[in-house]
C-alpha cells in the first residue's frame, strides 16, 4: 500500500482559511447581536415615550423594501349606499332640506380604521408607492407608440425613480371603515381606483408637506428635504421633453419666460386646426401632448399648500410621464392700469411675487390684452369671458393637441395622472347616441344603477322622443358646422357605435345642460348671434376641463372675426354643440355631507323631461 505524503503547506493554508471564515462569521454574528439590541432598545423606547403602536421592525422593513401598488391590484370594498327607510317612496320635501343633516361618518376614523387592516395589534399601516403610469417601454407599449420613454430629472438632482417613495405618491389599501359612498358619479364608471386612500403625508409628503416637521408620523417616513427655491420647474419640464422628444410629433417649445406677458400679436404662421387629428390603426402613433394651465392672479397670497399642489401637478403629469403634459401658471393682473407690456420693472415685480421655483412657467395678462385680441366683444371680465386667455394661449402655443384649464383654488386629492387618464378614457369610449341627453344628468348610482343600467334607462326614456334629441350639429346658430356628420340620419338607426373610440373635443366635470328657461345666473349672456336669446346653447358650470386645439381655434376665430360670444360657462359646450363636436361630462365621484337618499337626490337634481333634464325652470343649477 502506498501512502501519500502529507502536504504541510496545504494543511496550514486550510487551517488559516478556516480561522478566517470563523472570524468573519463571528463578526457578522456580533453585528447581528448589536442590531437586535438596537431594535429592542428602540421598541422599548417607543413604549416608554408613548408610541406603543409603532412597530420598529415593520417600519424598518417598509423603508428598505417599499412595495409598489398599481391601480386595480388591491380589491377592497368601495363605500356603498345604505338602504334608508322611505327611499322607495316619494318625499314631499322638494328641496331636500329635511335630510340636510351632518353625516358623522365623514369625520370618524383614520388610518387605524382602514378596511384593509387585518392585524389586531392596532399598529399603524405603512403606505405603499402608487404607480398608475402605463408600462412604458414594454413590448405592447412599443408596438403602439413611437420612441422610447426616458426617465426625467427630478427636483432632488437625480432621475426620478417610480420605485422610490421620495418621488411618488403613496397610498393606503382600503378606505376608512363606514366611509359614505359618493353622492354622484362613481369609481366604477370611470374605472377609477376607489380601493385606496391617502392622508396629507402620503399624498403631499414627496412635495414638501411638513418637511421641516420634527414630530414622528406613525407609519410614514419623511423624505429628505429639498431646497425648493433652487428648483426651476420650467427648466425641468423642458429637459424632460428633450429626453423624450422622439415620442411626440411636434416638440417645438416656446420659452414662457420670453413670452411673459402674453403677446398682442399672433405668430406669423398661426396654426389653425379645423380637422381632428387622424389616428391610424395598426401603425405606431405619436403620443398626444397636453398643456395644462393653472389659473391664478396677481396678489395671490401664496401658502405652502399652493406650492405643494403645483409641485404635485408638475411631477405627476409632466415629469413622471416623460412630457405628456406641460404645466403653465396663467396669472391675471387685475389692475388694467399696471403697465405689464411696457415697463420691465413692473414685470419683474409681478414675477417676484411668485415663488422663485415657478417664475419661469408664469404668464401674465390683463383685460387690455383681451380687448386687443377680441375688440368686437364688449365684455372681457373673467366671470363672463374666462376662456379668452386660454384661446390666446392656444394661438401662441399651438403645438399641443389638448389644453386643460384648472383653478388654483380647486383641488384633486387623488393621483392627478390617474384621474385625468381615466377621465379621457371614459370620454373616448362614450357613444354619440343620446350623449347630450346623458350629459345633462347628475348620475346617481344609488338611484340609476351602474353605468350600463343608467345608459339603458336613458335609452328607454327617449324611445318615443328621439326626434327631440341632439344628433349631429344643431341648426339655428348662424354658424356653418365643421364637425362630422352622423353616419345615419336618425339616432335610433345607430347601435351605439358612432363615437366609440373618438377623442372628445370638450371634457367637463359637471353636467352639461340647456340653460334656456332656467334660473341659472347667465342664461342670456349672448353677444352678436343673429338669433339672440333664441340661439341653441348648452352650459357646463365651472370652466375646468379639457379643450381640443380644434375647439379653441373655432372659438377664437368666431370671437375675433365676428364678435360672437357667450358667457364663460356656455362657451366650450355651446361651440361643441354648434359644430357637432364630441362633448362629454365625466361623472367622477362627488361626496356631500348630508343624509339624503339616492332617489331623493336624483329627483331634486334631475328635474325636467328626459330630453331636457336640468333644463327645467328649477333644474339642478338655480
Amino acid at each position: 500500500m502506498k501512502f501519500l505524503t502529507r502536504n504541510t503547506t496545504q494543511s496550514q493554508f486550510y487551517t488559516r482559511s478556516s480561522i478566517t471564515i470563523w472570524d468573519s462569521r463571528w463578526t457578522w454574528l456580533r453585528w447581528l447581536g448589536y442590531f437586535t439590541c438596537l431594535i429592542a432598545v428602540l421598541q422599548t423606547s417607543s413604549y416608554l415615550f408613548g408610541y406603543p403602536e409603532t412597530n420598529i421592525i415593520q417600519t424598518v422593513y417598509a423603508v428598505l423594501h417599499r412595495p409598489v401598488l398599481r391601480p386595480g391590484q388591491y380589491h377592497g370594498t368601495v363605500g356603498v349606499w345604505d338602504k334608508v327607510a322611505g327611499d322607495d317612496s316619494p318625499a314631499p320635501d322638494a328641496l331636500g332640506m329635511a335630510h340636510d343633516r351632518r353625516d358623522k361618518r365623514f369625520y370618524e376614523g383614520g388610518t387605524l380604521t382602514l378596511t384593509s387592516t387585518e392585524s389586531a395589534d392596532a399598529s399603524h399601516p405603512v403606505p405603499l408607492i402608487y404607480d398608475p403610469y402605463p408600462a412604458y417601454n414594454s413590448r405592447e407599449w412599443r408596438k403602439k407608440f413611437h420612441g422610447k420613454f426616458q426617465p426625467c430629472l427630478g427636483p432632488r438632482g437625480r432621475d426620478l425613480d417610480r420605485r422610490s417613495a421620495e418621488d411618488m405618491v403613496q397610498v393606503y389599501k382600503g378606505q376608512q371603515a363606514r366611509f359614505p359612498a359618493p353622492r354622484f358619479g362613481s369609481y366604477e364608471a370611470l374605472d377609477l381606483d376607489g380601493n385606496v386612500c391617502t392622508d396629507r403625508y402620503s399624498r403631499f409628503g414627496a412635495y414638501g408637506y411638513d418637511d421641516d416637521g420634527e414630530d414622528e408620523v406613525p407609519g410614514f417616513t419623511r423624505p429628505p428635504a429639498v431646497p425648493w427655491c433652487d428648483v426651476d420647474w420650467h427648466m425641468l419640464q423642458n429637459l424632460c421633453l428633450e429626453r423624450n422628444a422622439d415620442r411626440y410629433e411636434s416638440t417645438k417649445t416656446v420659452n414662457s419666460s420670453s413670452q411673459s406677458p402674453l403677446g398682442f400679436d399672433l405668430p406669423q404662421d398661426p396654426h389653425k386646426t379645423w380637422e381632428p387629428p387622424v389616428r391610424a390603426t395598426g401603425v405606431k402613433q405619436y403620443q398626444p401632448r397636453s398643456a395644462l394651465l393653472i389659473r391664478a392672479w396677481n396678489g395671490l397670497n401664496w401658502k405652502p399648500h399652493h406650492s405643494e399642489y403645483l409641485r404635485a401637478l408638475i411631477m405627476e403629469l409632466s415629469l413622471h410621464s416623460g412630457g405628456e403634459y406641460q404645466i403653465y401658471l396663467l396669472c391675471h393682473v387685475k389692475d388694467n392700469e399696471t403697465p405689464i407690456f411696457s415697463d420691465s420693472k413692473t414685470i419683474n415685480r409681478l414675477r417676484n411675487s411668485i415663488p422663485k421655483e415657478f417664475r419661469n412657467m408664469a404668464l401674465f395678462f390683463n383685460n387690455k390684452l383681451l380687448e386687443a385680441w377680441y375688440p368686437k366683444i364688449e365684455e372681457h371680465s373673467p366671470q363672463l369671458q374666462h376662456h379668452q386667455p386660454l384661446q390666446i394661449f392656444s394661438q401662441l402655443y399651438p403645438h399641443f393637441d389638448y389644453y386643460w384649464q384648472l383653478e388654483m383654488d380647486g383641488r384633486h386629492t387623488g393621483h392627478i395622472y390617474h384621474f385625468l387618464d381615466r377621465a379621457v378614457s371614459f370620454a373616448r369610449q362614450q357613444p354619440r347616441k343620446y350623449l347630450w341627453e346623458r350629459n345633462a344628468y347628475f348620475y346617481t348610482p344609488g338611484a340609476h344603477g351602474n353605468w350600463s343600467e343608467f345608459t339603458q334607462m336613458v335609452h328607454e326614456s327617449l324611445s318615443d322622443r328621439s326626434n327631440r334629441t341632439i344628433w349631429g350639429p344643431v341648426s339655428g346658430t348662424g354658424i356653418r358646422p365643421l364637425g362630422p356628420d352622423p353616419p345615419v340620419p336618425y339616432p335610433e338607426q345607430d347601435n351605439y357605435t358612432w363615437g366609440v373610440g373618438e377623442e372628445a373635443d370638450f371634457i367637463t366635470f359637471l353636467p352639461i345642460f340647456n340653460p334656456q328657461g332656467t334660473q341659472w345666473t347667465f342664461p342670456d349672456k349672448i353677444w352678436n348671434f343673429r338669433n339672440g336669446a333664441g340661439t341653441p346653447r348648452r352650459a357646463a358650470v365651472i370652466t375646468m376641463g379639457r379643450y381640443s386645439k380644434r375647439l379653441l381655434d373655432l372659438i377664437n376665430h368666431a370671437q375675433a372675426t365676428k364678435g360672437l360670444g357667450l358667457a364663460s360657462e356656455m362657451t366650450g359646450a355651446s361651440w361643441a354643440l354648434f359644430h357637432g363636436l364630441k362633448a362629454v361630462y365625466v361623472p367622477h365621484p362627488i361626496y356631500a355631507d348630508g343624509q339624503w337618499t339616492p332617489k331623493e337626490l336624483a329627483r331634486i337634481y334631475n328635474p325636467g323631461p328626459p330630453e331636457n333634464v336640468n333644463g327645467a325652470p328649477r333644474g339642478g343649477f338655480v
